[in-house]
């Protein structure tokens, strides 16, 4: 079920990016949407090999993915997506810093975890084999940039909040896409006979 969900954002990414290729927003909801798609492959495919030896090539190496992948798909989706939502825009010049910094920490993320040492999630304690085992300091490297992705994302959506608070007329109605107000249809006033 949950590859069906993230099936939803290349399909919406590339219908926006069709109509509107200057809006980022298509671009990130595509790109995040295979990222995620690509992601849940590669844990199946070294889960698959590792379940049956010799079945499949380079199990590992490819497992190893999904140890630096998930930062740019979530770096994405909960940073860019948010701060250039609607119009593919940032607000305003102020949060060219956060989108900066943002980019950076999902960059060290990504390259902290190809090369973090130890086990890879979900093998069974099969070591990364891209980790660099005689340098403690990537994994506490790791350790000090993870926090940042959370604030960023927390920032990121304040940003959202505050161009919804000043923004008018049809900004207003896309960032409100998704509030949707369930009504009940009217009746037509008869009575139905007992």
């Amino acid at each position: 079920m949950g590859g069906v969900l993230f099936l939803i954002f290349p399909l919406v990414g590339a219908l926006i990016s069709s109509r509107h290729p200057q809006n980022a927003v298509g671009w990130i909801l595509l790109a995040d949407g295979l990222l995620w798609m690509f992601l849940g492959m590669s844990a199946y495919y070294g889960l698959y090999g590792a379940v049956q030896p010799g079945s499949v090539p380079f199990p590992v190496a490819i497992a190893s993915i999904s140890n630096w992948l998930w930062g740019p798909a979530i770096g994405l989706f909960g940073t860019y997506l948010l701060l250039l939502f609607p119009d593919g825009r940032l607000p305003s010049g102020r949060w060219r810093p956060l989108a900066w910094l943002s980019g950076t920490v999902i960059l060290l993320l990504s390259v902290a975890g190809f090369f973090i040492p130890g086990p890879l999630i979900g093998l069974g304690g099969v070591h990364n084999p891209f980790g660099l085992e005689g340098y403690p300091w990537v994994n506490d490297a790791f350790l000090v940039v993870m926090p940042l992705l959370p604030l960023c994302i927390l920032a990121s959506a304040v940003s959202l909040v505050l161009r919804y608070r000043r923004s008018g007329g049809e900004v207003r109605q896309q960032i409100k896409w998704g509030e949707h107000r369930f009504e009940p249809p009217l009746s037509s006033g008869k009575r139905t006979p007992r």
